[in-house]
């Protein structure tokens, strides 16, 4: 790998201030947390409950008015879950922004190998196992 001068030049800095912030006792904590706000700065705040398990650990999402979800975080009000999150919680926000995420019923025929996509309104919920 060819390292250029422009790019030494910029890891050097890079490492120079955070070596300088360790050695300095710097606290970049507050720093971290304004860049943290600046995105989510003019989003709505909902609360919410997780819907993945039975648990119902409380959620804080930021959306914008557009509705797109711009982060998901564990509520630290919430009496059952404190803030904390597993993995699949904490994976919500990838849940929904996932360009791969199927939005559509799949549908097998019986006996066939291939999932076809079908609307919504085809979907046969009488044949849906009811719990």
């Amino acid at each position: 790998m060819a390292l250029t001068r422009r790019e030494f030049l910029k890891w050097s800095g890079t490492a120079g201030a955070a070596a300088a912030a360790l050695c300095l006792g710097f606290d970049l904590k507050p720093v971290k947390s304004y860049a943290a706000e600046l995105k989510i700065l003019k989003a709505k705040e909902t609360t919410t409950i997780c819907p993945y398990c039975a648990v119902g650990c409380g959620l804080i999402v930021h959306t914008k008015k557009s509705g797109k979800l711009l982060n998901a975080e564990g509520d630290p009000d919430h009496p059952i879950n404190e803030g904390a999150l597993c993995a699949k919680g904490a994976g919500l926000y990838q849940m929904t922004v996932n360009k791969n995420r199927i939005k559509t019923p799949l549908y097998r025929a019986p006996g066939s190998d291939e999932w076809e996509e079908i609307e919504w309104d085809e979907v046969k919920w009488s044949t849906v196992p009811q719990v």
